[in-house]
């Protein structure tokens, strides 16, 4: 099993904002309440220099499948002692002792969507590329040896991460159930250039495994002609798997309200483990936009879904389901 001291990639704070084009907290959420109610939701906190935080938030309702979010860039700090992100909208706060992010806590409060959790890590980290660092693009040039590799960036992520605490919708709060609760808890600081728009895919396979996979600037017709897929075993192995060339997304729908297209069928090609992958997008209007008028276009728009599909995984039929979230530029 990998062995790697996360660390030092939990607190970082630059000045750098060409350079540095990641610096956050992204988490996934499949949270049961004790009153039965099931939410699958996604957060984000992006420092930005180190006096501007950025927030997003995406609330699926799994019962009657509508989703709702939005996005703000606001004041806020970080730290380089230990993970302790702030701003009014959210706060990310790490321990200052041990792993520095065992019982993390995150609050956050946006388009009536509360959190209040703590979170937990079990089992072994994801290193997304195999060992935490992936790059796709140059952007660079990267002026520092802490970027040496133009578009270069740490990604890594505890994809079995157990949650306590509350969330609360139009005003209803509800005590989360941990025993029926996960999240997925990533990490991410480097040079990270995403071009023109992307698709991003997390499943979780009813066979144990998560994979990740990153399709970037696809063209009309769902074809990227730049992608990576990586997996995670529980037993600590990790792969970096090529995708094949049937790999492609279909379904378009258009939002109304940006006139932005959106895939919602995915089919993942990957002939190198025998293995391909059909997946759904539960609900077509999952884009979020920002909350103030005056930051449209000025900072993120983005969909984020839940989704279910099925596939062939070592040449085995298997069920799955997960996330997608897509950055889309196709008009």
């Amino acid at each position: 099993m990998m062995v790697y001291d996360v660390r030092k990639t939990l607190a970082y704070v630059t000045e750098d904002t060409n350079n540095l084009t990641r610096n956050s907290v992204f988490v996934l959420y499949w949270i049961t309440t004790e009153d039965g109610q099931k939410y699958h939701l996604n957060t984000n906190a992006g420092l930005r220099g180190s006096a501007m935080l950025g927030s997003f938030v995406s609330f699926n309702d799994l019962g009657n499948r509508t989703a709702r979010g939005g996005s703000i860039l606001e004041p806020g700090s970080g730290s380089s002692d230990y993970l302790n992100l702030q701003s009014t909208t959210q706060s990310v706060v790490g321990p200052t002792t041990g792993d520095k992010w065992t019982d993390t806590c995150l609050t956050l409060d946006l388009v009536g969507i509360k959190l209040d959790v703590t979170f937990r890590p079990t089992g072994g980290n994801f290193y997304y590329g195999g060992g935490g660092g992936i790059q796709l693009t140059n952007r660079g040039p990267d002026p520092t040896y802490a970027t040496a590799l133009p578009g270069w960036s740490w990604y890594w992520a505890n994809p079995t991460t157990r949650l306590t605490g509350t969330i609360t919708v139009d005003g209803k709060s509800a005590n989360i159930d941990p025993a029926q609760s996960y999240a997925l808890f990533e990490r991410q600081w480097g040079n990270f250039h995403i071009g023109k728009g992307y698709y991003a895919l997390w499943f979780y396979l009813e066979t144990g495994e998560v994979l990740i996979s990153w399709n970037m600037e696809p063209d009309v017709n769902g074809v990227s002609r730049t992608a990576f897929a990586s997996v995670w075993h529980p037993n600590g192995l990790h792969e970096m798997i090529p995708v094949g060339p049937e790999s492609r997304a279909s379904e378009v729908s258009t939002s109304p309200a940006t006139g932005l297209k959106y895939f919602n069928r995915f089919f993942l090609d990957l002939p190198a483990r025998d293995a391909d992958f059909t997946f759904h997008k539960w609900i077509p209007d999952a884009e979020l936009t920002p909350t103030l008028p005056e930051q449209k276009n000025q900072y993120i728009t983005i969909s984020e879904s839940y989704g279910e599909g099925t596939g062939r995984w070592n040449g085995k039929q298997v069920k799955l389901q997960g996330h997608v979230e897509q950055l889309s530029m196709l008009k």
